[in-house]
């Protein structure tokens, strides 16, 4: 595959992957916020939905407020005067109020008068059974804390659901005693739901909750709501969403599902918006890929091209002085160019100086003393001094010639140099070629002659023979192994009489040990005797004292006899006491030689 395919294909795939990228990000960030803004719209349409149904109930609670703490409606609790009826409560009250119905209950929440109403056909009608059952079972419409309170709110009938308000009837200051209530409702019917739809510009429908027939995104719309989520929002179809909310009764319990729907029409700008910017990626990629593709192939890859023929030219003509034409622009090609002239201008020198070199190593070949030669994995037939290799090694280049390289191994003792082995290239590892050598005798008149031959690898299934005499070398080493034996010999006698001298040293030393023992207990029980000495003057004294003190208690012969021993015995003692003297001396002495010879001894 040329270079020109590769490129292609690079630049395509690249190209794929940048558009599958570029519609990835864009639809994930452009349609995205459009999705966000359409979820938005619609949470903002379901509450201007659901603040026009609380309008509706708060219109419901400020008429009722309006009637109930009236004077007339108080008196009308108590004399029943229709009048006050027709004069208050018309056709055209119903009308403009959109009410339904109204009831006025005692204070034991019996209806004392109700009126119905029906929308549709502008007509009055009984009040409903299920309503009426509503109202008197209903406790909650009539109970207040306070006089000048009301309440409002949706209820749930078997015929739908309906809103509600209530008041106590009292005067217009609230100071009277409540006699009774009043409750006004509108039924949130089909014609009520779509007034409010209208109004916010958009599909409104209700459902009661866990009613079976519901459709199913109501019923997971129910378990959203349930999760303490006041609306939730999801696309309902391609062209439309959907919102749905939750209505609560008077004691706080769900009973309705509002859903509400309105055209997609954000979402359909996105997606326009978001075909048209792809569409235009794609026709400027496209543009892009055009110039760069034509751009890339005018300035390198025909100037590659070119060169490579030229290159291939040179390379099959093998003709060194031929040269590039380097064009007059000044870029990477041309530098190439003349890097290529000038690689081609430094082999051409290089091939000269080689063939100078061939001939300078011939010449050399002859005049080294040694013998050199070509070995080939077949036999030596190449590149050796025939004067040479008749004075140095005749006999080994016969036995070789025609010899295999394995054979010669095996003919003679082989000696590697180094750890390293050649490689199937005849290179070791770290570039170096190993040397083998193997010595070999040539027997002459009355002589022998000594010769080495090394073989080092100079390529494959080839190796580098150099012969040298080495008698003289072998002579040598015969000589300095008669000195290495016969110094041996006198360092073995010497190392005899060296360890001789040592055992008699060890049993000089052991002798003076051992005196130096007999000396320390002798010097030891000396000192122990002159202390013992010392104390026994001391202790004949003190008997003595007492002897001669009780003797001078009593008087006559005997006591003149223990004096006279007693001076005599005191005599002995101070001649005891001159002798320690002397004996202290003596210690000393031993003292100071014993010491002396102690430390020395160390």
């Amino acid at each position: 595959m040329d270079l020109r395919r590769k490129l292609l294909i690079i630049v395509g795939v690249t190209l794929v992957c940048t558009l599958v990228a570029f519609y990835a990000i864009t639809h994930g960030i452009v349609l995205g916020a459009f999705v966000s803004l359409e979820e938005k719209n619609t949470q903002q349409n379901m509450n201007r939905f659901m603040n026009l149904l609380t309008e509706d109930l708060s219109s419901l609670d400020t008429m009722v407020r309006a009637w109930a703490p009236r004077d007339d409606t108080y008196t009308f609790l108590k004399d029943g005067n229709l009048q006050y009826i027709e004069k208050n409560f018309g056709p055209e009250t119903f009308t403009s109020g959109r009410l339904n119905f109204m009831v006025f209950l005692n204070t034991s929440g019996a209806i004392y008068y109700a009126k119905a109403f029906d929308l549709g056909s502008n007509q009055e009608e009984p009040l409903p059974a299920d309503v009426a059952e509503m109202i008197t079972g209903n406790q909650v419409l009539r109970a207040f804390t306070q006089t000048n309170s009301s309440m409002s709110g949706f209820l749930l009938l078997s015929d739908g659901p309906v809103m509600v308000a209530s008041a106590p009837i009292t005067t217009k200051n609230y100071d009277g005693v409540s006699r009774g209530t009043l409750i006004v409702g509108r039924f949130l019917d089909a014609s009520e739901i779509q007034r409010i739809g209208q109004l916010t510009n958009q599909q409104v429908a209700i459902y009661r909750r866990s009613e079976p027939g519901s459709p199913a995104d109501v019923r997971e719309a129910q378990v959203e709501l349930d999760g303490n989520r006041s609306i939730f929002i999801q696309p309902d179809s391609p062209s439309t969403i959907a919102g749905y909310a939750q209505i609560e009764d008077l004691y706080a319990t769900p009973i309705l599902i509002i859903k509400t729907q309105i055209p997609r029409e954000i979402y359909a700008q996105g997606q326009a918006t978001l075909n048209y910017f792809t569409l235009s990626y794609i026709v400027l990629v496209l543009i892009f890929a055009f110039v760069f593709l034509y751009l890339l192939d005018s300035s390198i890859l025909s100037p590659i091209s070119r060169l490579s023929t030229d290159v291939k030219r040179i390379g099959m003509t093998r003709d060194l002085s031929a040269r590039l034409s380097v064009g007059k622009e000044e870029n990477e090609v041309s530098v190439l160019q003349e890097n290529i002239n000038k690689t081609l201008a430094a082999l051409e020198k290089a091939q000269g100086r080689l063939q100078k070199s061939e001939a300078k190593n011939r010449a050399l070949l002859s005049a080294v003393p040694d013998l050199l030669c070509q070995v080939k994995r077949e036999g030596i037939h190449e590149e050796f001094n025939p004067t040479t290799a008749a004075e140095l090694g005749g006999m080994a280049l016969r036995e070789l010639l025609g010899e295999d390289v394995g054979e010669i191994e095996e003919t003679f003792e082989v000696i590697p140099q180094g750890e390293s082995s050649p490689e199937e290239d005849g290179t070791a590892d770290d570039g170096i070629s190993p040397v083998f050598i193997f010595e070999y005798t040539v027997g002459g008149k009355g002589s022998v002659r000594y010769y080495e031959m090394r073989l080092v690898v100079s390529g494959k299934d080839e190796v580098l023979a150099i012969a040298r005499d080495i008698t003289d070398r072998k002579q040598a080493e015969e000589e300095l192994e008669r000195y290495r034996a016969r110094l041996e010999e006198l360092v073995g006698a010497r190392t005899q009489e060296l360890q001789r001298t040592n055992e008699q040293l060890r049993q000089e030393i052991f002798q003076r040990k051992l005196i130096e023992g007999q000396k320390r207990e002798a010097y030891e029980q000396i000192e122990k005797n002159i202390e013992q000495f010392a104390i026994l003057g001391d202790h004949i004294r003190n008997p003595l004292a007492v002897i001669v003190g009780l003797a001078d208690l009593s008087e006559g012969a005997t006591s003149e006899k223990i004096l006279e021993q007693a001076k005599m015995i005191d005599g002995i003692i101070d001649q005891l006491d001159r002798g320690w003297i002397e004996s202290e001396k003596v210690r000393e002495f031993l003292h100071r030689y014993y010491s002396n010879d102690k430390e020395n001894g160390k």
